[in-house]
């Protein structure tokens, strides 16, 4: 009887701690956000806390603007600043929490949610108040997104590399769904003004390709879920139980054998 207490006992405590490590649970009733096919053509969209580097050049291309140099100031350190992720000079700013940067001679421009080209015609417009035929060129160099492939260790901060990367280049550069993640069950978060917008893709079957092919945003989340192990998370979990009850049955059964 005391065997049989401490074994039920054992396996009510340790019951709790299978499957504790899925993330992102939801109810079978959960209503998920629907995917508009169209978003999956999407643009890249500038996004708060995106790393712009910013290149300014005068007729139509022909000439860099040196900024710092036209402030009376060139240099090694400032020039060093300018330099962009690949060597070639263009400035970096920041995308501040209330949606704007602050740009030489300009101020203060609202970029976020505008696709990149959208920011350059923006910019180049507000420039050529200023220069003759200005060309912007920018690039985002901090962009990024976390994918958890449903393997439970290894989840990964990956950058967009590309300004339309994919769901699909997403999970490649990832190593793909893992043998024990759920390609019928992968969950996309997405920060839409104040709330998440959360989709369920399935990628197990043909019909998948329009959802993997959706062009990412920055600080997307990809979740893959992991198939639940129920028999091995209880066996892992009951054995420490089991070896405690062999050492009691065999210290109870050599006690008896010593009394008799």
């Amino acid at each position: 009887k005391l065997i049989s207490i401490v074994l039920i006992s054992s396996l009510i405590l340790d019951a709790c701690t299978v499957n504790s490590h899925i993330m992102l649970k939801t109810s079978k009733d959960y209503v998920y956000d629907e995917l508009d096919p169209n978003k999956n053509k999407e643009e890249y969209k500038i996004a708060i806390n995106d790393v712009i580097v910013f290149q300014l050049y005068t007729n139509k291309g022909f000439q860099l603007i040196d900024m710092f140099n036209q402030n009376g100031n060139n240099n090694q350190q400032n020039r060093n600043m300018m330099m962009g992720g690949n060597g070639n000079f263009g400035i970096q700013y920041m995308i501040r929490q209330d949606s704007l940067v602050e740009l030489p001679i300009l101020g203060e421009v609202g970029l976020v949610g505008k696709t990149i080209k959208q920011a350059e015609i923006l910019l180049e417009s507000k420039f050529s108040e200023f220069y003759v035929d200005p060309f912007i060129n920018i690039n985002i160099n901090s962009r990024r997104v976390f994918l958890f492939n449903g393997s439970g260790g290894d989840a990964q901060v990956l950058p967009l590399t590309y300004n339309n990367m994919t769901l699909f280049e997403a999970l490649a550069m990832g190593g793909g769904i893992s043998q024990n993640g759920r390609a019928n069950n992968i969950k996309l978060i997405r920060q839409h003004e104040n709330k998440p917008e959360i989709y369920k893709i399935d990628l197990s079957t043909i019909e998948g390709i329009k959802s993997g092919n959706m062009v990412l945003q920055s600080h997307d989340i990809i979740y893959v879920t992991p198939n639940p192990n129920y028999a091995l998370e209880i066996l892992s979990d009951i054995g420490p139980v089991l070896s405690l009850i062999s050492t009691l049955t065999l210290t109870w059964v050599t006690y008896m054998n010593l009394i008799q």
